[in-house]
């Protein structure tokens, strides 16, 4: 007899993994974050960028100055700037820059065999 022909089944997309900001290293709290004029946010929060915007302040490390950086949660949240509450979690933006970081701590690892994301 001849040999029997095997078709393998489609490939289909996986799902993307599901994202919760409670199981994240809050990068977008890492992100320049502009402070439009209807924004709410205390003064104390803010800086000026090289441009002259309006921005959020960051502390020594980069994070965003309104993070409690012990359980990486926003202490403005009800007072955060717009383009915070337009920051999909889980959205495209979102996807673009967890996987940004993870590949800059890769290349970190990589280069420096003993760093521990």
């Amino acid at each position: 007899m001849g040999e029997r022909l095997v078709v393998p089944a489609p490939v289909t997309a996986a799902e993307p993994d599901p994202i919760d900001c409670r199981r994240c290293d809050a990068v977008c709290c890492r992100m320049s974050v502009t402070v439009m004029p209807d924004d709410n946010v205390p003064s104390y929060l803010l800086d000026t960028d090289e441009a002259g915007r309006t921005v959020m302040a960051r502390n020594d490390e980069g994070w965003c100055a309104a993070i409690d950086p012990y359980h990486l949660r926003c202490t403005i949240y009800s007072q955060r700037p717009a383009i915070c509450r337009q920051f999909d979690m889980g959205g495209d933006d979102c996807r673009l820059v967890r996987q940004d970081y993870r590949r800059q701590q890769h290349d970190l690892s990589t280069l420096f065999p003993s760093f521990q994301p």
